[in-house]
């Protein structure tokens, strides 16, 4: 009897599991700017783009990184925090991360690009600080390799003058 009781509990979790539901990305234009004006750290397979966002969509399962930024002059990752949520919003996931640094993530609709970003607060040399890892999950928009195009027009690059 106990055997037919565990095989229909068995049963009946495995007919309730359904799949996965695919993540859901919120615009936030506010962390969408900040990211826009954020520079990436350049390495030498990193081809280039004007921000860690076009960075991060140019290779496709590709993340690029920010380099810190000190948001703290004194060691307080929970107000660092809080600061941090109180200006780009409430994030989708907290946790805690490695080097006893918080994880905001954030699922990101910026520019028609679904990005998922991982904000990282901690303290270093006494400050606090804040780095990003950017990754690009669904691009609509393309970016293109290297540095951004000069406007000038073509006659006025090639010319000494």
């Amino acid at each position: 009897m106990h055997t037919l009781a565990a095989t229909f509990a068995c049963l009946a979790v495995l007919c309730s599991a359904g799949p996965a539901l695919a993540q859901t990305y919120h615009p936030n234009p506010a962390l969408g700017e900040l990211l826009s004006k954020t520079l990436y750290i350049v390495q030498p397979t990193n081809p280039g783009g004007k921000n860690i966002l076009d960075n991060s969509c140019i290779y496709k399962d590709s993340f690029s990184l920010s380099p810190s930024k000190p948001v703290l002059e004194q060691c307080d990752a929970a107000r660092g925090t809080a600061e941090f949520v109180a200006k780009y919003g409430r994030p989708d996931a907290t946790a805690p991360a490695p080097g006893d640094k918080t994880l905001l993530e954030y699922f990101l609709l910026f520019n028609d690009n679904s990005y998922h970003v991982k904000m990282f607060v901690g303290c270093a040399d006494g400050k606090t600080e804040t780095f990003a890892m950017v990754e690009c999950k669904v691009e609509k928009n393309r970016a293109k390799p290297g540095p951004p195009k000069d406007k000038k027009p073509f006659w006025k690059q090639i010319s000494p003058f």
